[in-house]
């Protein structure tokens, strides 16, 4: 395999990687927060048709909205970290060998032994180092046939974990 392409990297495309990354965090978030409101708002109806209305219902509502919030201000920040990736062309290229990237001055190698978990999620592929650290690539950078051959490379080398 070698495949070489170049791009820029856009905010959604970093946003879109973090959550990839961590879907299980964010899907958790989005269910925990949706959980809390719920059961907020349903105690807080049953109260008012009681004809009282309780202080602690509100403690529901403000933590699912901040779960909510969260969810959707932690890839927004990571992209706004990034920003220097903005406006500069990435070069990636992928051989039997290593994953190859140069954006701006910077340049990495790095072997494919290296990955701890390789995947694709949604539409970035995850070369992950450890459970904090990874490479996010998205796939639209590829054509379906360079997508499909970096699957069946990962698959033949029995890289991919989900």
């Amino acid at each position: 395999m070698h495949i070489s392409v170049n791009y820029i990297p856009s905010e959604r495309d970093i946003a879109d990687g973090v959550i990839a990354f961590r879907r299980g965090l964010f899907r958790g978030l989005t269910v925990g927060g949706a959980i809390l409101l719920a059961a907020g708002l349903v105690v807080l109806l049953m109260g008012a048709l009681d004809g009282g209305v309780a202080f602690w219902p509100f403690i529901f509502l403000a933590f699912g909205a901040a779960m909510l919030g969260l969810r959707l201000w932690a890839p927004l920040q990571a992209a706004r970290q990034n920003r220097h990736m903005h406006s500069d062309v990435c070069e990636v290229t992928l051989t039997d060998e290593v994953y190859r990237s140069a954006i701006g001055a910077n340049r990495a190698e790095i072997p494919w032994s290296t990955f701890r978990k390789l995947r694709s999620v949604d539409e970035q592929w995850i070369f992950e180092f450890n459970p904090a650290q990874a490479i996010m690539v998205p796939h639209r950078i590829f054509s379906a046939e360079q997508n499909a051959e970096i699957g069946g490379f990962l698959r033949e080398r029995g890289l991919t974990r989900r």
